[in-house]
């Protein structure tokens, strides 16, 4: 028996987890029960006295459980072998998407770049992935599974590529996640391969993401930042309507083939053309709208058929919008060992304190080369970096904090609020509760230091209706224009 909380994403895994090792081992099935804080009993009850007398019937029979050995939970391995087949690779932001498999590319991986997934995507993650796990989850399996379906791939040569990452986040577990999902959907021979350069569960034998890709990811973000900084600042005042939008393409294009093709170098080639494209557009910001920064759970920052285009949605309605940066989101982990190693004397192997230190000077110099070439345009402002956002948080969260999204919330709403904008939204999956603590349990705080700002915290499930979201949003719209 698992008793676990309700709502509670990492109970929800590990139930998952239990249940497939006692159907391996015996063919037997646990007793799982979600508490919460309501005191009615009769259902919890129930189940118990159910699974008595299960247990009594069994035993009455005198049935007799051989345990059987338990079987490798990845089965199908991605090798050297494998290196031809077509590898989908399922969205964060799309530019982020578009960069990784470029990255990809590089180490001979035929990484192609999914759609940004929508209804069909919520739909089959809602089908395939256990219901307590978090939306983000839900829809980067959902994609691929719904891209798997569509009949454009050959099962049999093709892999996916999904992100990994050690921590308190359920983005942990998304590997074993996506291999239940692929197993339960039919798609039991397509394998998995992730940026984990571990690879603890020898998932993908035949592929290690290499210092040299760990490098050009890190130059690329900050470049795709710029990118999309610049194309919401233009997109509301644009002169002719779509010129951004096809600017903004056209100048990821340009990034994204210089990477492929010239790594680095390459890349930073292909920047310096995109910003000129932009630079191309013309636009008039003789009347500026007000601003509104959206920040939260970095998956629903950027994924817009996830937060139901809510940048979209705020620009129709009069606002110039801010997002906050993927390099952040990318960069805080380092920066966080490192400042816990420094400040507070955790351990850690000698090599690893040499790369978290030297992770955070590579994404320096990728900030310096991004600054430089990005100042052709006009528009461009150079960005607070991750030290000047921890330093603006550390009264509310400190810096060596490393749950959910840390210190970026509160960070850069206290940024931009200092420069003047009011108006912020904090965006999180149901039950997420690190980003709960960090994003609406900071709010009381800041509106000690800012009492006109509107923070409206929004709360996404795989169900939530955009009326309900519209509802919360309009009477921030309302709010503003009166302010």
């Amino acid at each position: 028996m698992q008793i676990v909380s309700f709502g509670c994403g990492h109970d929800a895994y590990l139930s998952d987890e239990i249940t497939r090792m006692m159907k391996e081992i015996s063919g037997k099935i646990p007793l799982i029960l979600k508490v919460d804080e309501s005191d009615i009993q009769g259902p919890l009850r129930i189940r118990v006295r159910s699974f008595l007398e299960t247990v009594a019937m069994r035993r009455s029979r005198e049935e007799v459980c051989t345990p059987r050995p338990l079987r490798d939970p990845y089965p199908v391995k991605f090798e050297k072998k494998d290196r031809q087949k077509t590898v989908l690779v399922p969205n964060t932001s799309h530019a982020f998407c578009r960069l990784l498999s470029a990255v990809f590319c590089t180490q001979g991986i035929r990484a192609v770049p999914l759609a940004v997934g929508r209804e069909d995507a919520i739909r089959m993650g809602k089908r395939y992935v256990h219901n307590d796990i978090c939306f983000p989850a839900q829809i980067v399996i959902g994609e691929v599974l719904a891209a798997l379906q569509s009949g454009q791939y050959d099962l049999d040569n093709t892999a996916v590529a999904m992100a990994k990452y050690i921590g308190d986040c359920r983005l942990t577990h998304y590997s074993a996640l996506l291999r239940k999902a692929l197993d339960d959907a039919g798609f039991a021979q397509v394998p998995i391969l992730t940026n984990d350069d571990q690879d603890a569960h020898h998932i993908h034998p035949g592929f290690r993401l290499n210092l040299l890709s760990s490098v050009r990811i890190a130059f690329g973000l900050p470049m795709i930042d710029a990118l999309e900084e610049l194309l919401r600042k233009i997109r509301p005042y644009e002169l002719e309507r779509g010129a951004a939008n096809r600017a903004f393409d056209q100048a990821m294009d340009a990034l994204v083939d210089g990477m492929e093709h010239g790594g680095v170098r390459g890349a930073a080639e292909g920047f310096r053309k995109g910003i000129a494209i932009l630079k191309a557009v013309p636009y008039d910001r003789s009347m500026l709208r007000p601003r509104v920064l959206i920040v939260g759970e970095y998956l629903l920052n950027f994924h817009p058929g996830a937060n139901r285009d809510i940048e979209a949605y705020l620009e129709r309605n009069g606002f110039e919008i801010i997002e906050a940066r993927m390099t952040d989101v990318i960069q805080k982990t380092y920066f966080y060992q490192d400042s816990q190693i420094r400040e507070q004397h955790v351990g850690r192997p000698v090599t690893e304190k040499a790369w978290y230190r030297t992770a955070d000077r590579l994404f320096d110099m990728a900030h310096d080369l991004t600054d430089r070439i990005a100042a052709d345009h006009p528009l461009y402002e150079k960005p607070a970096r991750i030290q000047d956002l921890a330093r603006m948080s550390d009264p509310i969260i400190p810096h060596t904090f490393d749950a959910g999204e840390g210190i970026l919330i509160p960070g850069e709403i206290l940024h931009h609020a200092e420069k003047g904008c009011r108006a912020f939204v904090i965006l999180q999956p149901f039950g997420c509760l690190p980003n709960h603590v960090v994003g609406r349990g900071i709010t009381k705080k800041i509106k000690e230091q800012y009492p006109d700002a509107q923070i409206l915290p929004l709360d996404y499930d795989p169900d939530v209706s955009f009326a309900n979201i519209e509802n919360r949003l309009q009477m921030l719209v309302m709010n503003i224009r009166r302010g």
